[in-house]
């Protein structure tokens, strides 16, 4: 596989752990992460869930992570900007890219990121008025692209003022967010790992794409579950478990992940069925035989340049070993091997 790869991470708070357990395995999977040789790292932004993840600001693990790796990108996967102002998450950015000059990305959702309370409480009683498309473009002018003259904001400077800016994206899982991407000529995340195959929104965006000055091609990346494993009961409990968390994440306000013997005995009811067998749909779960086969499969129906791999397991050791050997199918390099071998006492 030539294509890179990256990692979407939720920092997932397992069952037994603490948002404190996550945060601290999201810092150390992406320090083994640039060792690894994945391209780029995104934080999720979810709200309302202190029981199933903590990555409430990509923005903040951005700016920790920073200053602990060199080469791969951090990015947000992605900044829900309807619950912001357009100036400060381009003054938010710019500041990153400060940091770490040429290796932030901003990817930009259009998603609640939690239930109606938290939504409700992110945007205040009033309310948030500014239409999304709107929004977007603001944060376009202050990330470089400027005002015409005559706008309200023509005379105002995003700071801080530096030599790069922060790669863009939109994110999405429909329709509008293909469209979005493709009119203001940007590049597209496709999150498969929400709602599978839609390789038509994929293939349409780059049929729609409208090139831009920064941007004059299309480019695609598509986010999907996946999980490798040479041991057949750790894939099986890998599976087992997801499919019970997103049954419930969907079915209950904010419920607590489930064990492995939880999961294991679990029968499902009748409101949890549908989940169960969209998450069978959706994820990627193989040995290392078989798990370069499966990537390059979606890939391909999606005439993706990038793939991102979300991998929420049942404890963080799994995990990481998971990105360990999907790295060492997808991306071998002298400079991995090397990596494994510290690890073996080699």
């Amino acid at each position: 596989m030539h294509l890179p790869l990256g990692i979407l991470d939720q920092s997932p708070v397992v069952a037994g752990g603490d948002p404190d357990a996550a945060i601290a395995a999201t810092i150390e999977l992406v320090r083994q992460a640039e060792q690894f040789g994945y391209s780029r790292y995104w934080f999720a932004e979810h709200h309302g869930r202190q029981h199933g993840f903590a990555s409430a600001s990509p923005e903040l693990l951005i700016a920790r992570l920073a200053v602990e790796t060199s080469q791969i990108r951090l990015g947000s996967g992605g900044v829900l900007l309807s619950h912001y102002s357009a100036l400060k998450v381009a003054e938010n950015f710019r500041l990153l890219e400060a940091l770490a000059p040429g290796r932030i990305d901003l990817g930009i959702g259009r998603a609640a990121g939690g239930n109606q309370d938290a939504e409700a409480a992110l945007r205040g009683i009033a309310g948030q008025s500014t239409p999304f498309e709107q929004l977007l473009a603001e944060t376009l002018a202050f990330l470089g692209e400027g005002f015409p003259e005559g706008h309200p904001f023509a005379q105002v400077v995003a700071t801080p003022v530096v030599k790069h800016v922060p790669q863009p994206w939109i994110l999405g899982s429909g329709p509008s967010g293909a469209w979005l991407a493709a009119e203001f000529g940007l590049p597209f995340a496709y999150a498969h790992f929400i709602k599978g195959d839609g390789a038509d929104l994929t293939i349409g965006y780059r049929s729609a794409y409208r090139p831009s000055e920064r941007f004059p091609e299309p480019r695609v990346l598509v986010a999907v579950i996946a999980f490798c494993s040479p041991d057949p009961s750790e894939r099986d409990d890998f599976l087992a478990c997801l499919r019970l968390r997103r049954a419930r994440m969907r079915l209950q306000r904010d419920p607590l992940p489930p064990t492995r013997d939880e999961a294991r005995s679990h029968r499902p009811t009748i409101d949890e069925q549908p989940y169960f067998e969209d998450t069978d749909r959706l994820a990627i779960v193989a040995s290392p035989t078989q798990v370069r086969t499966r990537l390059e499969d979606v890939a391909t129906r999606h005439q993706a340049d990038e793939l991102m791999i979300v991998t929420v397991a049942p404890d963080y050791e799994s995990r990481l070993r998971s990105y360990e050997a999907i790295a060492a199918e997808c991306l071998s390099t002298e400079k991995l091997r090397l990596v494994v071998d510290q690890r073996e006492g080699g």
